[in-house]
């Protein structure tokens, strides 16, 4: 009885608040349902030459290689009201020309299997899905959650896309964005036991972004930090795990720390854009060789590195010239003392180069090499163990034609040696390096030429010539047995939409 009297109790509380305040009487206005889209189809045509240099590899990649690629990527936003928002980002149809994403599996004798897998050329493939809500209770702060870009600065540092959650706040006229990644989960498991030989426990990533504005410039100071747990295996998911390589002779990342500052703005004419960044960490992998593929360092358990990097453009009459400088740490000594680290991950959208560290290839957004960064001539990426130089001029042709060209000195910022596996070990030992030394990586020139064929349609034709130094031979092919110069053409049409409201 009386638990019965506790709840009319409440009840009538309940009821009288209500009474009291008109506004949870009146029927509020609801939100409104609508859905927006925007993306691109981009087309691309390649003809690439000597990316090993004249080796000729046997692969699925050779010295000359003649393709074409395509996809079409759309951005869908399902709004409710102006406070939440379901984001997908999805890439369709992407693919190679004249190869089937997906032959039939034949696994049954009739007519049915003829539906059976006939995505050719057709896959796709989810980028993005994630919610984003403004809760006003909380102080206007933004939430979004679930799988979509995490990137720094220009993109030397982090550049994927990860299962996240991200909180967003405005502070006076800067703005914090705090996010936390599930790198990793550390085995094809839910457990953070061991699985068989495998470590289970996971890899994940945390940062907070600052963005403001100070005079002219945007500024964007930045810290971070990513642990691996799952190390006692004797493998981290950086580098192991990530079904692709990267250049050679890398360091198991354990943990990481990063602080950068990344800015963008004007002093009169003169446009700038940079950043610098320092990175320090942990590997606990006591490697002794480097492993099958020439995958791993050797170090003391010590990583350290940094990046800058400074682009400036200035307008004179209706050109623009421009110069670019960029200068990444690297490992003078890849069997021991501390290991570099200049990144925690990146998909390769750092752009200098045509060829150089041009990178695009099986990550989560790319399906082939765009560079001797790709992981098939496992070349530097943005700027690890590089020092360049790059002057670049802009010319207007027409109102419809648009010329940049550019001119790069490229040099290791340590020097690189020859290497090969001599024991037959199928890894590289310390002992396996050769006396002779370079930080020659080569020069490259690059042109790229864009018609505006209509509204939001450009048809581009670009490409690029490198010559190597003996620095490139090393890090490419271990030896300077082959040393042609390196080019590429590419052709590449892209259709541009966006602010398409379908409700």
């Amino acid at each position: 009885m009386k638990r019965w009297m506790v709840i009319v109790m409440v009840i009538g509380v309940v009821g009288f608040a209500w009474a009291q305040n008109p506004q949870a009487q009146a029927s509020p206005e609801k939100p409104k349902l609508s859905l927006s889209l925007s993306g691109f189809y981009e087309f691309n045509g390649y003809t690439q030459n000597n990316f090993f240099f004249g080796a000729r590899p046997s692969g699925l990649v050779t010295d000359h290689d003649d393709y074409a690629i395509q996809l079409l990527r759309l951005q869908s936003e399902l709004a409710y009201g102006p406070n939440v928002k379901a984001v997908m980002r999805v890439d369709y149809a992407q693919g190679i020309w004249g190869i089937d994403d997906q032959y039939r599996d034949n696994f049954r004798p009739g007519f049915s299997n003829l539906y059976n897998n006939k995505d050719t050329n057709s896959t796709v493939h989810v980028d993005w899905a994630y919610v984003e809500f403004n809760a006003a209770k909380l102080g206007n702060t933004t939430f979004r959650i679930g799988r979509m870009k995490n990137a720094l600065g220009n993109l030397l540092v982090l550049d994927q896309d990860g299962d996240s959650v991200q909180v967003s706040k405005k502070l006076g006229n800067w703005a914090a964005t705090f996010n936390w990644t599930k790198m990793y989960e550390g085995a094809d498991s839910l457990t953070d036991n061991a699985v068989g030989a495998t470590n289970g426990k996971d890899a994940d990533l945390f940062y907070v972004n600052f963005a403001g504005k100070v005079g002219n410039f945007d500024l964007q100071p930045y810290l971070a930090y990513y642990t691996d747990r799952g190390y006692r295996d004797n493998t981290t998911y950086l580098p192991n795990e990530l079904q692709y390589f990267n250049a050679r002779f890398r360091p198991n990342i354990t943990t990481a720390q990063v602080a950068g500052l990344a800015f963008n703005g004007k002093v009169g004419n003169l446009s700038l854009k940079g950043e610098v960044d320092y990175l320090w960490g942990k590997d606990k992998v006591r490697n002794t060789n480097s492993g099958p593929n020439q995958l791993l360092d050797v170090n003391n358990g010590d990583l350290e590195g940094y990046n800058l990097y400074l682009d400036a453009k200035l307008p004179v009459g209706k050109t623009t010239l421009g110069a670019v400088f960029g200068m990444g740490s690297g490992d003078d000594d890849p069997m021991s003392g501390k290991g570099n680290i200049n990144k925690i991950r990146t998909n390769g959208f750092f752009y200098v180069t045509e060829i150089w560290e041009d990178s695009i290839m099986p990550d989560e957004e790319g399906i082939t090499p765009q560079g001797l960064g790709s992981p098939a001539s496992r070349g530097y990426r943005e700027l690890e163990n590089t020092t360049l130089l790059q002057l670049n001029a802009t010319f207007p042709l027409r109102q419809d034609l648009k010329l940049f060209i550019s001119g790069t000195y490229v040099r290791a910022t340590e020097a690189l040696h020859p290497w090969a596996d001599a024991n037959g070990n199928n890894a590289i030992d310390p002992g396996e390096f050769g006396a002779a030394s370079s930080r020659d990586l080569g020069k490259e020139i690059d042109f790229k030429l864009d018609w505006t064929v209509m509204d939001n349609l450009v048809w581009t034709l670009r490409g690029g010539y490198f010559w190597p130094g003996d620095a490139a031979l090393y890090l490419v092919n271990g030896n300077k047995l082959h040393d042609k110069n390196a080019w590429e053409l590419r052709t590449q049409l892209t259709f541009t939409f966006g602010g398409l409201k379908v409700m």
